[in-house]
C-alpha cells in the first residue's frame, strides 16, 4: 500500500507565502526583472527563517516552494506594465521585514493595498501626456531638429503614448496598442509637417516614437542575461522585438500611404 505524505501548512507558513508571492507578483506585475524578483524572494523567505526556499521566475510565472515539506505556490502574471514606484514601495517593504520594523501581518497588508492600487489612473494619463511631449521634444533637440518641428513632435509623442496607454489597459494585447500608437504619430508628424513645412519627417518621427520605445523592457532583458537567466532574457528579447516591429509597422504603413 502506498502512503503519501501530506503536509499540513502552519499559519506562520501560509501567512509567509502569501506575502513572498503576493511580493513577487507585484514586482514582475510592474516590470521588474526576474532576477530581482527571485532575490526579493528568497531574501524574505530567509528573514522568516526558511532558507531552504525555491523560486521559479519568467516574464508569465511565478513557482515558489518554502521547502521541501510544503505545497508549492504557482500564479499565472497576465498583466505587465511599467511601475518604478510599486517596486520601490515593495522593496521597502522587504526591507523592512528584514530589518523587523513591520510585523508579517502588517506586511501582507501594505503589499496588499500596493497591488489593489490600479497602475493606471484616468487622472494620471494627463501626466504622462506631457512626459511624453518632453520626451519627444527632448530627442527632437538632440537630434538636432527645426524649431518649427517642436509643435509636431510635441502633439505627435503625447498623442501616440496615450493611445497605447489607453489600449493596453483596454486590450491587454501586444503588438496592436503600439502598431496604432505608430499610426497616431505617422498621421500627426505627416498633417503637422504639411500645416507647418520646413522641418524633417523622419526627425520628428523618430522624436515622437521615443516615449513608446520598450527601453525597460529591453534593459531588464539584459540584466537577465547578465544574471544567467537566459529563459527570461529570449522572452523579453522576443517581446521587445515584436513591441520594435509593432512601432516600425506603424509608421510604415502611414508613410506608404501618403
Amino acid at each position: 500500500m502506498t502512503i503519501y505524505n501530506q503536509a499540513i501548512e502552519s499559519y506562520d507558513e501560509k501567512m509567509a507565502k502569501d506575502v513572498i508571492m503576493l511580493a513577487g507578483r507585484i514586482l514582475l506585475e510592474s516590470g521588474a526583472e526576474g532576477s530581482r524578483v527571485e532575490d526579493t524572494m528568497t531574501r524574505i523567505a530567509i528573514t522568516l527563517g526558511h532558507k531552504e526556499s525555491n523560486s521559479f521566475v519568467t516574464n508569465t510565472v511565478i513557482n515558489f516552494m518554502l521547502h521541501d515539506e510544503s505545497y508549492p505556490r504557482m500564479y499565472r502574471i497576465r498583466t505587465r506594465d511599467t511601475n518604478l514606484h510599486r517596486i520601490s514601495r515593495t522593496n521597502g517593504i522587504s526591507r523592512r521585514l528584514a530589518l523587523g520594523d513591520i510585523s508579517l501581518e502588517d506586511a501582507f497588508q501594505e503589499l496588499q493595498k500596493i497591488y489593489q492600487e490600479q497602475s493606471i489612473k484616468n487622472h494620471y494619463l494627463f501626466y504622462k501626456f506631457i512626459a511624453a511631449a518632453v520626451i519627444s521634444v527632448s530627442f527632437l533637440y538632440l537630434q538636432g531638429g527645426h524649431l518649427t518641428d517642436v509643435l509636431t513632435a510635441l502633439l505627435a509623442g503625447s498623442f501616440g503614448y496615450i493611445v497605447v496607454e489607453i489600449l493596453q489597459q483596454k486590450l491587454h494585447a501586444q503588438f496592436i496598442p503600439e502598431f496604432m500608437g505608430a499610426l497616431v504619430i505617422g498621421l500627426v508628424t505627416i498633417i503637422g509637417h504639411n500645416l507647418i513645412p520646413g522641418g524633417s519627417i523622419s526627425t520628428i518621427i523618430i522624436a515622437a516614437v521615443m516615449p513608446i520605445v520598450p527601453g525597460v523592457l529591453i534593459t531588464n532583458a539584459i540584466q537577465d542575461l547578465f544574471g544567467g537567466h537566459m529563459l527570461m532574457f529570449t522572452t523579453k528579447s522576443l517581446e521587445a522585438l515584436v513591441t520594435a516591429f509593432g512601432i516600425g509597422a506603424g509608421v510604415s504603413t502611414v508613410l506608404i500611404i501618403f
